[in-house]
């Protein structure tokens, strides 16, 4: 069922989102992909081509961040979990060496919404879900290559919560919420993520018990799921067998298709090509006759 959903996905979006992309850009930014997964890696390179020229891809920080200071690529698709360094560092380093080099951060649920204001404060442009698929991928290069902001409408979601209509006499104020559904985190992570003084998170966090009338941050975080909200990071829902997460299996399964859709164009090609050489025999006159 995935499977099927997901080829009938990759079908219609390359067929209609790479065309309308096409159509309306000639320019195919050099591009540098960075992802430590080989087949989500080989397969995003097969799909993003259509769009942009890939010079260069590396698998953990430190060789994304040499590899990008020496090409000196317009687009970078930057995942988050890598070696060495992760994408948050990447992310800032390269943006302060090649501030026109726009970043696109491509990761999982988990780790945008952990890292999403720290990406941003370090100079990424654009963020999308490898789970997302091609059509929304498209959507987010075609706006960062532009050097516009673009943010998938999932993680949206999730980092910009709006206030609870449930407990209307909460009054609990944009910050405290911004707290609130981060409290699985440890004080110091939620200083980082909202670049606030640890100081001032344990005031808001003060404020956030008194208001929801509860005597712990356990309680005010489960208090907080009662009312609807989600808390950060969003935990990934893995498969109880393999333990890999739900997102990683769908990234894999596109990448997939991918791979499978290049060698079936190429098929089709030297299938023409065959074609036309079997015409082009049939055509010409065989020697000796008149």
């Amino acid at each position: 069922m995935v499977r099927s959903k997901l080829e009938k996905d990759l079908g219609s979006s390359l067929d209609i989102t790479q065309a309308g992309i096409q159509r309306h850009s000639v320019f195919r930014p050099r591009t540098v992909v960075c992802e430590r997964h080989e087949l989500i890696r080989f397969g995003l390179k097969r799909v993003v081509s259509e769009v942009v020229e890939v010079v260069g891809e590396a698998a953990d920080g430190m060789v994304a961040t040499e590899l990008i200071r020496r090409l000196r690529p317009d687009f970078v698709i930057l995942d988050v979990d890598l070696d060495i360094l992760n994408g948050v560092e990447v992310c800032r380093r390269i943006s302060q060496e090649l501030p026109n080099s726009n970043i696109l951060i491509l990761t999982d649920s988990y780790h945008a919404t952990k890292y999403h204001n720290q990406l941003l404060r370090a100079g990424a442009r654009g963020f999308c879900l490898k789970s997302s698929g091609p059509r929304t991928l498209f959507e987010a290069i075609e706006q960062t290559t532009r050097g516009l902001p673009y943010c998938d409408p999932k993680i949206t979601q999730l980092v910009k919560q709006s206030p609870s209509t449930s407990l209307p006499n909460t009054s609990l104020t944009d910050r405290e919420i911004e707290v609130l559904i981060r409290l699985d985190l440890r004080n110091k992570e939620i200083a980082e993520e909202l670049d606030m003084k640890l100081r001032t998170v344990e005031k808001h966090i003060e404020c956030i018990l008194a208001k929801l009338k509860v005597p712990t941050r356990t309680a005010a975080a489960l208090k907080a799921v009662q009312l609807g909200y989600v808390l950060l990071p969003k935990m990934p829902g893995r498969d109880p067998v393999t333990g890999v997460t739900h997102e990683q299996t769908v990234a894999e399964l596109q990448a997939e298709l991918a791979i499978a859709n290049e060698h079936l164009k190429a098929l089709l090609k030297q299938n023409q090509l065959l074609k036309e050489a079997l015409n082009e025999k049939l055509r010409s006159p065989s020697p000796g006759s008149s």
